[in-house]
């Protein structure tokens, strides 16, 4: 799965605070001059509204800027609070009564990071307008709270990403609309319970990257489980953390996306994947698996696509994957699921007869299957097989 944290503009003189669509950065966009002046800021009237761009320019007159403008609703604003310390503080109204659509806050991408702080009342004005709020490459260990999320009734998608001391997610206030929680590279995740998201119902939980262990996952998993995301909860990912093992997931009855990748997990067990809902992507990439019990997967994978490139299985087991692999034939090769086993060090014995004599028609939906180091699933042959 790939995870589109969108391009942030950052200025190494400052922090960068983005309300924008990413899409609206894209060369198709249409641009003409705005109606007002921006100086010294930029600004661009495109078909999603105004984009406005104050770079490198202090807090003092990014708020005069937003003060003597009289366009309320703004697409995006990018701005870069220029700073000689090393952090920068957004006040109340820093907007100026402005409304704005999407709200990214991003610092520059050097060490060490700036400190961000941010007013309880920084975007009070556009806290029923705002459906996006990001921030970027920060560190938050002076950020004592989330309180500048409080009333934010229609956000529907917060992402934390490269930000350090990230303990404040305790603290997050009631998001009644959020449907997507992307909390990403960052540190300070394990330190704290995770906050309880009832009422809302979570459909997309991405946390990679953050070196979180098996004991940290599990809270967070119990606390999403119990709430009233258990039941609307679509995607997760785990990828790039300090797992050892797979986290269980039975309590999720909507989820199809799971990604453990590029973890640390040798061995799985009986049934430790149940899924309720068909199954769309299964991330198990350069996880270190040298061996899978049968029964592992339970669930319908007909059209799954199940990554288990770059581990170290030696065996193409029967009792783990023929059951798959029979969901996966039902469909025509183009439609129906695949196993995906790139670069694992298969072995070309008599445990494989099932697949290779036995079921031919299970072959077509193993990709990039190899064993004996050079040998493909689909060249092998089946007479080969015959005394086993």
């Amino acid at each position: 799965m790939h995870l589109d944290y969108h391009s942030l503009q950052i200025i190494a003189a400052g922090i960068l605070l983005a309300v924008a669509n990413p899409s609206a950065a894209s060369n198709d966009v249409q641009r003409s001059a705005c109606p007002e002046d921006y100086s010294p800021c930029s600004c661009d009237l495109t078909s999603n509204g105004l984009e406005v761009v104050c770079a490198d320019i202090s807090i003092e007159n990014i708020q005069d800027v937003f003060y003597r403008t009289r366009s309320l609703f703004l697409y995006s604003v990018s701005l870069t609070a220029s700073t000689s310390s090393g952090t920068v503080t957004l006040p109340a109204d820093v907007l100026k009564d402005k409304r704005a659509q999407h709200i990214y806050l991003s610092c520059p991408s050097t060490l060490p990071k700036l400190n961000l702080v941010i007013d309880s009342a920084s975007f009070e004005f556009t806290r029923f307008n705002t459906s996006i709020f990001e921030i970027h490459d920060c560190d938050l260990s002076a950020q004592a709270d989330m309180n500048f999320l409080n009333g934010f009734v229609v956000l529907h998608t917060l992402r934390i990403v490269n930000t350090w001391t990230f303990d404040a997610i305790g603290s997050l206030p009631t998001l009644p609309a959020i449907k997507e929680l992307t909390i990403s590279r960052c540190t300070g995740l394990g330190n704290v319970p995770f906050p309880d998201l009832t009422p809302a119902r979570l459909e997309r939980l991405y946390l990679d990257g953050n070196s979180l262990n098996d004991d940290q996952v599990n809270n967070i998993l119990i606390s999403i489980g119990s709430s009233s995301s258990s039941s609307s909860m679509e995607q997760l990912s785990l990828a790039d953390n300090a797992l050892t093992r797979v986290p269980r997931i039975a309590a999720f009855s909507q989820l199809v996306t799971y990604n453990v990748s590029n973890n640390d997990i040798p061995y799985m067990s009986l049934s430790t994947l149940i899924f309720s809902s068909p199954v769309h992507f299964l991330g198990l990439k350069n996880v270190s698996l040298t061996a899978i019990e049968g029964g592992a997967f339970q669930g319908n994978y007909t059209y799954a696509q199940v990554n288990l490139e770059n581990n170290q299985l030696t065996a193409f087991r029967e009792d783990v994957f023929k059951s798959m692999l029979q969901q996966m034939t039902v469909q025509p090769p183009a439609v129906g699921g695949q196993v995906i086993v790139t670069g694992n060090p298969f072995d070309c014995g008599c445990g494989l007869a099932w697949l290779i004599r036995d079921n031919q028609p299970l072959v077509p939906s193993v990709k990039n299957g190899v064993c004996g180091g050079f040998f493909r699933f689909e060249d092998l042959n089946p007479d080969a097989y015959a005394n086993c």
